[in-house]
This record gives C-alpha cells, structure tokens and sequence, in this order.
C-alpha cells in the first residue's frame, strides 16, 4: 500500500455563510450520551467546495422529527411505516451510519451563544434539511 501527502485533503473548511447548500452525508461519529442519558450521535455533511459542518442528533422522542427530517430529505431506502427498535444497543448508531453517501440540501443559520467566559459568540447551524430539487435538464 503506498500512501500519498495531500494536506490540502485533511483541511477542514467552514460553510462561509449562512445559507442552502447541497452536501452528502460524510460521516457518522458515536458521541456517546448526553448528560440526561441518550444515545448521541454526529453527522459530518461535506459541501462541494471540501466545506464540513456537523449536525447532532439525540435519541429522544422530542427529537424524532430530526431523523424524520433527514429520511425525508435523502432518498433513503426507507419505506413509511418502516419501524427501529433504537432500545437495541447501537441500533440508533447504526442507523444514523446508513446515511453516510447520501445527498440532501440543508439550510444552514447563524446563532449566537455566551460561551462559559461570558462573552457571546457566533456559531452556524444546520435548522433544516430539504430534498435535492430534481435536475430540470434532464427533463
């Protein structure tokens, strides 16, 4: 196996502004459990420029319009009615894993935070994720 330097690959590029953007799935991390208890897992979506942003998602009934969100938005191979005993140790992982390639269109917007020093601070966040629109040249 031979491995080849490329820095400019491992660079981790911030979304420039809020807005819509087209990203895919990259990644699914275990984040291990909230402080309430709940399972916590970190999607990474990745922008056509090389641009990450992460978006968490708890396992908690409040929650659940989030995962229903992005099955919504991905052409997931999930049937309505389907249903996932998440109780199942690392079922919801699991889950979350199966997104990893897939494209959806989030809405990204600024929010402002007091860090633990007191000063306020200005972070960007995925609120909402959408459909792809279809490809009106291939009609």
């Amino acid at each position: 196996m031979t491995f080849k330097v490329d820095r400019a690959s491992a660079e981790v590029k911030p979304f420039a502004q809020p807005g819509e953007y087209t990203v895919t799935v990259n990644s699914c991390k275990d984040d291990g459990l909230d402080k309430s208890g709940n399972a916590v897992a970190t999607l990474r979506y990745k922008g056509p420029a090389g641009e990450i942003i992460s978006d968490r998602f708890v396992l908690k009934d409040t929650m659940m319009w989030r995962l229903q969100a992005l099955i919504s938005a991905t052409e997931a191979n999930i049937a309505d009615g389907d249903e996932f005993d998440f109780s199942i140790g690392g079922a919801f992982l699991r889950f979350l894993q199966g997104f990893v390639g897939l494209s959806l269109v989030i809405v990204i917007e600024e929010e402002k935070y007091i860090d633990k020093h007191g000063a306020e601070q200005t972070t960007f966040r995925v609120r909402r994720m959408k459909k792809v629109p279809a490809d009106l040249d291939a009609i």
